[in-house]
């Protein structure tokens, strides 16, 4: 999703980017079905262009990234927090 909100891409970018940024390589058969569930969940659009279709978060999607951007710096304070760390000494 991140990767969507910067800009529009294809399943095919998405393969690539992942492979690069992971190093593992995910067949179309892996993607595609996420792809279909996001798009249904109206996560993503699809635009048809050509052959290809393009892949863009929509409003939902790019509201659900700010959330789950905002849960994630919560937990990062939280453990970062001297309390939590003394706690975390103790157990």
């Amino acid at each position: 999703m991140n990767y969507l909100e910067k800009g529009k891409l294809c399943g095919y970018d998405i393969i690539t980017l992942l492979h690069e940024r992971f190093h593992i390589l995910l067949s179309p058969g892996q993607v595609y079905p996420v792809i279909d569930l996001m798009a249904e969940q109206g996560l993503i659009r699809k635009e048809k262009q050509g052959r290809a279709v393009l892949l863009e978060a929509s409003h939902l999607g790019v509201s659900l990234l700010k959330a789950c951007r905002e849960d994630l710096r919560a937990i990062q304070m939280q453990l970062g927090n001297p309390l939590t760390v003394e706690l975390r000494a103790i157990v």
